[in-house]
C-alpha cells in the first residue's frame, strides 16, 4: 500500500512539473477600435486588460496604455471597417480620456524571410481592402505595397535594404493607418537569404481632412 501511495505521489508530481514547465499555448484576443471606451475594451477582450494597464497618475487616475505580451490577436472591431490580425507578441494600445486613441502592433510572432513575408503582407492588404480601407493617394509612398509580380517583389526586396516602405491608408474622416514593412535583421549584409523582415501596423484617427 505504501509503495502504491509513493508511486501515485511520484506520478502526480511528474504531471504537475510538466504542467508548470510547458510552454503556454493560450492565445488571447484584444477587441478594440479607435474611440472605444476602456471598459468596453476590457469587457470584450480575453487579454487581461485591467491587470496589464499602465495607469496615468492624474487626479483621478486614468488608463494610459496596455502593452500586449504573449500570443495575442488584435481584433479591430469596428462593425463596418473591422479586421482581425494574425497573432502577435508585441502591441500597444493607448488611451486618452478613457478611450482608445492608438493601436500599434506587429502582426507576427517572429521575423520572417522575404518569401514568407509576402503571403502575410498580401493577406493583410486584401483584408484591409475588403474592409473599405483606401490609400491616402496614388503616390507610391502612400499607396498599397505592390507585390503582384516577380518584378514588383524584387524591387520591394531591394528597396527594403535601404529604407522602410509604408502604405498610408484611410477610412476617410474616421481612421488612419500606417502599414509598414521593414528589413529588421541583418540588413547590412544585403543578402536576401539571411535578411529577416517585420510588418508594423499603427492605427489612429484620420487627420488628412480628405
Amino acid at each position: 500500500m505504501q509503495r502504491l501511495r509513493l508511486g501515485a505521489l511520484v506520478f502526480i508530481s511528474s504531471c504537475l512539473l510538466i504542467y508548470i514547465t510547458r510552454d503556454p499555448k493560450t492565445t488571447t484576443v484584444i477587441s478594440a477600435h479607435i474611440g472605444k471606451p476602456y471598459e468596453r475594451v476590457a469587457r470584450d477582450s480575453t487579454f487581461p486588460i485591467k491587470t496589464k494597464t499602465v495607469i496615468y497618475p492624474s487626479d483621478p487616475p486614468e488608463p494610459d496604455s496596455v502593452w500586449l505580451r504573449g500570443s495575442v490577436i488584435v481584433k479591430f472591431d469596428d462593425p463596418e471597417h473591422g479586421f482581425t490580425l494574425p497573432p502577435t507578441k508585441f502591441g500597444l494600445v493607448s488611451f486618452s480620456d478613457w478611450k482608445v486613441v492608438t493601436i500599434t502592433t506587429s502582426p507576427m510572432l517572429e521575423t520572417l524571410p522575404f518569401d514568407q513575408l509576402i503571403p502575410l503582407l498580401d493577406h493583410i492588404q486584401r483584408m484591409l481592402k475588403s474592409a473599405g480601407w483606401i490609400p491616402k493617394d496614388d503616390d507610391q509612398d502612400y499607396s498599397w505595397i505592390k507585390t503582384g509580380t516577380k518584378t514588383e517583389r524584387s524591387a520591394l526586396q531591394s528597396l527594403l535594404f535601404d529604407r522602410v516602405v509604408v502604405a498610408t491608408l484611410l477610412v476617410p474622416r474616421k481612421y488612419g493607418m500606417s502599414l509598414i514593412v521593414k528589413c529588421y535583421a541583418r540588413r547590412d549584409e544585403r543578402d536576401p537569404n539571411t535578411a529577416r523582415y517585420l510588418i508594423d501596423v499603427s492605427v489612429g484617427r484620420d487627420y488628412s481632412h480628405r
